[in-house]
């Protein structure tokens, strides 16, 4: 089962990561889409309102990258068959604050 906090390589515009950030509630159910928060390797983008630092200790990937919140997708479950890590609850947290930043909640 796919676990809010992952973290995946799918395709959007291109190949890159993301991190599930539905809830526990949405991921229990036999529905086929999901929320994801894309990633990116520029770090200069951490410094964007809502963006949050990621060290690759924490994620799995190769290098350090940046959830960016703004990119909050609906996606297809299928696309989620590359999986990398699994976030601390911290950098979970942090990514729920910087969706609540973006969408004004």
């Amino acid at each position: 089962m796919v676990a809010r906090g992952a973290v995946y390589w799918i395709n959007f515009d291109r190949r890159r990561p993301c991190v599930v950030v539905s809830s526990h509630d949405v991921l229990g159910v036999e529905v086929w889409q999901t929320h994801v928060v894309p990633l990116t390797s520029n770090l200069d983008r951490a410094g964007l309102a809502g963006n949050v630092l990621l060290e690759s200790a924490a994620t799995g990937l190769p290098k350090d990258s940046v959830a960016v919140p703004l990119g909050l997708e609906l996606i297809d479950r299928s696309w989620l068959t590359d999986y990398v890590g699994q976030l601390p609850r911290a950098l979970a947290d942090a990514i729920d604050d910087g969706l609540r930043a973006v969408l004004g909640l």
